[in-house]
């Protein structure tokens, strides 16, 4: 069983209050302790300087999928390969670092990464379980050994490319999300509403999005948040996400019955997700 440190990331309230915003709003800001907004602001700043090496020495350290340590432009897109993000990326698979080519040589990097993620571990876990108890679970699934950090670098885009990254939601279960210029739209109300919200959390607070994979937990419940970034012409901006899978080593049934009275093993549709961005399948590393 995955462990986790002891929560430290924000207090109880906090805690309720997020669980219950991601229920009742749909989305969830948490400000985070001193110690956990340092943690934040080392693992920003050390992948910046990474992203500003000549690109030869960024290809050194990211796997032939592509899928662990840098990923360069154009691999990654939202809704259609011909509109990738503008962004350059690096990311972090649980403690893998045996899976990012020359790791001991950006640790540095991951080091930051990896207390970054020590932080964000156990702030989920306390509002998942405050979640899943909502619908009568004694706990949300484990997750550690399936989810991955992951920075953007945003890259200068052409004035007419109205958004870095199209309308999408994630297809995790969360995605926790800390962004350090304006860019971010959410759609709080669904999928077919037009309306946006821009959201840019302080530099001491992270976003809780849901994603399709708890709306499938929640039977339906909790909806999946789609977002976007819009293009407002900036050349210093970052995002880090702390993408959330379920470790799907076992079968993974939803907290409700279907209509039939019966609840799905959802895995597959948790393994594929990372397919409609262009991305291999989700792993319990």
């Amino acid at each position: 069983m995955t462990q986790t440190a002891p929560l430290r990331t924000a207090t109880t309230d906090a805690i309720r209050k997020a669980a219950d915003d991601i229920l009742d709003r749909g989305y969830a800001v948490v400000k985070l302790t001193d110690l956990d907004a340092r943690n934040l602001r080392t693992a920003i700043s050390t992948a910046v300087e990474f992203f500003r090496r000549p690109l030869e020495d960024k290809m050194a350290h990211g796997s032939a999928d592509h899928n662990y340590g840098y990923r360069p432009f154009g691999i990654e897109y939202s809704i259609t390969p011909e509109r990738p993000d503008m962004n350059e990326c690096f990311t972090l698979w649980s403690s893998r670092l045996d899976l990012i080519p020359d790791a001991a040589d950006i640790d540095d990097l991951t080091g930051s990464f990896l207390d970054w993620r020590d932080s964000l571990a156990p702030l989920v876990k306390a509002v998942l379980d405050l979640v899943a108890a909502n619908f009568g679970t004694a706990a949300a699934p484990e997750f550690e050994k399936a989810s991955y950090l992951q920075i953007n670098y945003c890259l200068p885009a052409p004035a007419e490319r109205d958004l870095l990254q199209d309308k999408h939601e994630d297809g995790h279960m969360v995605t926790v999300l800390h962004a350090t210029a304006p860019g971010l739209e959410i759609y709080p109300y669904g999928f077919d509403n037009d309306e946006v919200l821009p959201v840019l959390p302080d530099t001491d607070e992270v976003v809780i999005m849901p994603g399709s994979v708890l709306t499938a937990l929640s039977g339906g419940k909790i909806s999946p948040l789609y977002h976007q970034v819009r293009n407002h012409g900036l050349d210093d901006r970052q995002s880090i996400m702390y993408f959330v899978n379920p470790e799907i080593e076992e079968p993974l049934f939803g907290w409700i019955d279907s209509a039939d009275g019966t609840r799905a093993d959802i895995r597959e549709a948790v393994q594929n997700a990372p397919s409609m961005f262009g991305l291999p399948p989700v792993e319990a590393l």
